[in-house]
């Protein structure tokens, strides 16, 4: 591999300035930084899909045949190509192969119901719809093909299964036997499966060579969770693509070595799936073994059969893993890093013991991250994190905390809201300038910094802890009738600490007293009442912040990408 990434993070370390890591970054597709890696790993694992192992050599031969399977149904340089596709080989396969003709891959989540993929379809204009066979009904098909999409390639959950039948393989397939597409609907013209992509690359006569490299090109779409409002489309280019890796790479050195095994089970819709799940140990010659329909009651199983050393997961999966009191051998076990939700004190002591009483090592740490910075930004690193934090800047990146009322910077221990600087960040939220220009800021140096919008701090080592959310708060009217804030995410961290609630989560709702209120979402872990929380609380926030009312729910509603649901909440409070 041509990078060297224990010399350029001795370079790295040197910078002072934001901005300057940019000027030393080499530059390249996503296509060119894995065919590198597979023409040096050659006949190395790459995939293992429930047994089935795909080597580099062969990934790679793959990935060329599948881009002129493509190229013969006329996609071009810069053509969009939609895709909503779960961790599959061809899933990953169907990537690289598209980013090597240098077109556009627009990628949507397959599970968030129809009206989204209306939605996200009218941003750009595609040519094709390369989806999981579970994420294409006859609704669906129907709206692809009035929004223009010519043509359809579905790949199937058991497409390059190991041969043979097993337990996962039968549920596979009746899966897909209950959700997928019907041989009937396949016509081999507007609908076809991605083996039939594979053949017309095969018996294709095109000399396909890899789209060259250029400068802030649009090479990929994701978009964010929408837990907050409606979802935007962050842009990738090739440059934020590529400095995600490095910057990874970087920062992960000593950690991921080659042969090393990485268990990914999140959908590619996602930036820090693609990149830090896939794409990123890819390129650093790591195994991935894949589950797309991974369930956390399996984490015990898919460790006994993939033996992997690395796992990124989120905390419910974690805990989950452990309610179900099975052992298994962690001694392999490396990096256990979790993301989209904060990891609670005694899940993470819990998985810490687990993991030690079954002969291993590591500890399970937080990261922290966004669409906008195409997936991670900081997370646990060092061995000597304090407990509670996510960890400091992945190596090149940085972070300001600016006070939100005054706009200056602030130090240490002082909260404020968050601004990233990393050279892995998107281009734009496509199609609307305005949220741009506000997330994405450039300093009087020049320097573009990303308004994550969180509350946050650093302590004295640079270590990052979240506090909550700008976005969700509010103004209210204190008892004297003054301006004041509610912030949700505090009253939430408050009620957290009381013994008698498992999970929870705040919500503002309008008053026409005090402009807007708080209420509370609790998930009981013993017997309490509403009354005993609202006193609790009126000991330990502000009176302004104490919830007018607690609902009880046996869960917290979470959206596709596993975030809570504060849409689903304020439904549920108003249909009461």
């Amino acid at each position: 591999m041509s990078v060297e990434f224990k010399k350029l993070r001795d370079k790295v370390l040197k910078l002072k300035k934001p901005g300057e890591i940019e000027k030393i970054i080499e530059y390249k597709t996503a296509y060119a930084h894995f065919s590198e890696t597979a023409y040096d790993m050659g006949d190395a694992p790459a995939l293992n899909y429930f047994g089935n192992i795909i080597t580099y050599k062969e990934m790679l031969n793959l990935i060329d045949t599948a881009a002129k399977g493509f190229a013969e149904l006329g996609v071009k340089y810069n053509d969009v190509v939609t895709m909503s596709v779960l961790s599959t080989p061809y899933g990953i396969i169907a990537f690289y192969a598209l980013d090597k003709l240098g077109a556009v891959i627009h990628m949507v989540n397959g599970a968030a119901g129809i009206d989204e993929l209306k939605r996200e379809l009218k941003n750009f204009k595609s040519k094709l719809f390369v989806c999981n066979d579970l994420f294409c009904s006859k609704e669906v098909r129907k709206s692809v093909k009035k929004m223009g999409i010519e043509k359809i390639i579905t790949i199937s959950l058991t497409d390059m299964f190991s041969k043979g039948f097993s337990s996962d393989k039968i549920q596979y397939l009746i899966i897909e036997k209950l959700k997928g597409l019907k041989k009937k609907d396949y016509d081999g013209n507007n609908i076809l499966d991605f083996n039939r992509l594979i053949e017309l690359g095969k018996r294709s006569k095109k000399d396909i060579q890899p789209c060259e490299y250029i400068p802030d090109k649009m090479a990929a779409v994701a978009y964010t969770s929408g837990s907050t409002g409606d979802s935007k489309a962050c842009v990738a280019t090739w440059d934020g693509i590529e400095a995600m890796v490095e910057i990874m790479a970087m920062t992960e050195e000593n950690r991921f070595k080659r042969g090393d095994t990485l268990f990914a089970t999140f959908p590619l819709w996602i930036y820090y799936s693609l990149l830090n799940m896939i794409h990123e140990p890819l390129c650093l010659g790591v195994t991935l073994a894949l589950d797309p329909l991974f369930k956390p009651e399996n984490a015990i199983k898919r460790n006994n059969q993939y033996k992997f050393n690395h796992w990124l997961t989120i905390p419910p999966y974690i805990k989950k893993m452990l309610e179900t009191g099975k052992k298994t051998d962690c001694s392999r076990w490396k990096i256990i890093v979790t993301g989209g939700d904060a990891l609670q004190d005694e899940i993470k002591m819990n998985a810490d013991k687990f993991i030690a009483d079954n002969g291993g090592n590591a500890k399970v740490v937080q990261g922290y991250g966004a669409s906008e910075c195409l997936g991670s930004f900081a997370y646990c690193y060092e061995d000597d994190y304090t407990l509670g934090s996510v960890g400091k800047p992945c190596i090149g990146n940085m972070i300001k905390v600016i006070d939100v009322d005054t706009g200056k910077e602030l130090g240490a221990n002082e909260m404020g809201i968050g601004y990233f600087y990393t050279a892995a960040r998107m281009k734009e939220y496509y199609g609307n300038p305005e949220a741009t220009a506000h997330n994405l800021v450039t300093d009087e140096n020049g320097v573009v910094w990303y308004n994550t919008e969180d509350l946050v701090h650093y302590n004295e080592k640079g270590e990052i802890f979240l506090d909550g959310r700008i976005r969700r708060i509010v103004l209210t009217l204190d008892k004297e009738g003054n301006p004041a804030k509610i912030i949700p995410d505090r009253v939430k961290k408050e009620l957290l600490h009381n013994d008698a609630v498992d999970k929870c989560e705040v919500i503002t709702v309008p008053d026409d007293e005090k402009e807007n209120v708080a209420v509370a979402f609790v998930v009981k872990s013993s017997e309490t009442t509403k009354e005993n929380l609202i006193d609790y609380c009126v000991a330990n926030v502000p009176e302004y912040m104490v919830p007018v009312d607690v609902v009880f729910i046996e869960d917290i509603p979470l959206t596709p990408a596993k975030k809570p649901d504060f849409k689903a909440l304020e439904t549920m409070f108003f249909n009461r």
